[in-house]
């Protein structure tokens, strides 16, 4: 059984450690969470997936209209084809939503994840009737008429054909509306970007060509994005590099870790010197003392851990209240990995004062001075 007065005396590095932990894992569960939000709305999206924009930055450029952009794929009837432009802007008086439009020639296996309502079907999807699918989180935009629900874009009134979302769990799909691209009146827009896919390779070259005719006659250059390479899919790369808050963040924790890790386990040995040359003097060992120093460390993060985790579990409730838009779940693999990564840097940090330690005769050391 644990002597738990035994440990008091690493009570700096349990406390320092719980915290490491805590906030490793609260923000490994906000990055994850996004993550799987943004792959998870991206899921058409694969290797074979073109993106790009057309610059319409000049002055006599002209914007390119969805309907022109549908058409050409109007002749390509060997292959599966899907078409995306993301994101478009729903404006409010203080706020900004974002949706996109889509086009596709063959049943998707109705991937949307529907809480209320109906999915387009692929019928719909190859329509002009204005349908929509709305978000749950965006549920108070939406507006009745005669029964008929309506979400409006621009003034432009569209049928609210579903609800996305699924009950009491949060998806990537909450906030987002979903148009079909070939009921809208709308122009393509140097902020947003087109996503192509198609089964065949010679068809979406094809597709390519006539897109860039279609810019030139236009005068907006077709420009592929940097979304282009040999995977398209979203990583956890992808999120630090969307969202520079998280590595400033990320940078503040690490950074606040190290130099508290450091600070605290070199003021655990300074505290320990007279413990050390006690058990010394009474003929303890360089190895037992060694094995004796390991185990209250190792057992010290133990502790840390069960701590960490248990803090983040009492305030996920709350945090989530305060900030739905993360799930605040807690992802046990990538917390432990964070804490054997500072546990090294804390033995790393515990060498010097160690090596010191052992070296110095027991009466000396019990002084409690490091000479």
């Amino acid at each position: 059984m644990i002597n738990i007065r035994k440990y008091k005396s690493v009570g700096y590095i349990i406390t320092i450690f719980s915290l490491i932990v805590f906030t490793f894992s609260l923000f490994t569960s906000i990055v994850i969470s996004d993550y799987k939000n943004i792959k998870e709305v991206n899921n058409f999206k694969n290797n074979n997936t073109k993106a790009f924009k057309f610059d319409d930055s000049k002055e006599e450029s002209k914007k390119i209209e969805f309907k022109k952009m549908v058409q050409v794929l109007d002749s390509y009837k060997d292959s599966d084809i899907y078409l995306e432009f993301n994101p478009i802007p729903k404006y409010l008086a203080t706020n900004t939503l974002f949706g996109k439009a889509l086009y596709y020639n063959y049943n998707i296996n109705n991937n949307f994840p529907i809480l209320k309502g109906e999915d387009f079907t692929l019928e719909q999807i190859n329509s002009t009737e204005k349908l929509v699918l709305v978000g749950k989180n965006l549920k108070e935009n939406i507006i009745s008429e005669d029964g008929i629900e309506y979400f409006t874009i621009d003034d432009v009134k569209y049928k609210v054909l579903g609800i996305l979302g699924i009950d009491n769990k949060k998806t990537g799909y909450d906030d987002l509306f979903i148009v079909n691209m070939k009921s809208m009146d709308y122009y393509s827009d140097n902020r947003a970007t087109w996503s192509l896919n198609v089964s065949l390779e010679e068809d979406l070259n094809s597709i390519l060509d006539n897109y860039k005719n279609i810019g030139l006659n236009n005068n907006s250059l077709l420009e592929f994005s940097e979304a282009n390479n040999q995977n398209t899919e979203i990583s956890i790369k992808d999120i630090f590099e969307n969202y520079s808050d998280f590595i400033y963040i990320f940078k503040m924790i690490f950074g606040f870790g190290i130099l508290n890790l450091i600070i605290v386990v070199y003021f655990w040995f300074d505290r320990s010197i007279k413990e050390i040359g006690i058990r010394k003097a009474y003929g303890a060992t360089n190895l037992s003392m060694v094995k004796f120093i390991l185990k209250r460390y190792e057992l010290s993060i133990l502790l840390s851990i069960f701590i960490g985790l248990l803090l983040h579990y009492i305030f996920k409730s709350i945090l989530s209240t305060m900030f739905p838009m993360f799930s605040f779940d807690i992802y046990l693999e990538n917390v432990l990995i964070a804490t054997i990564v500072f546990m090294f840097i804390g033995l790393l940090a515990a060498i010097i004062p160690f090596i010191k330690a052992i070296k110095v005769q027991p009466i000396i050391i019990m002084k409690g001075r490091l000479k």
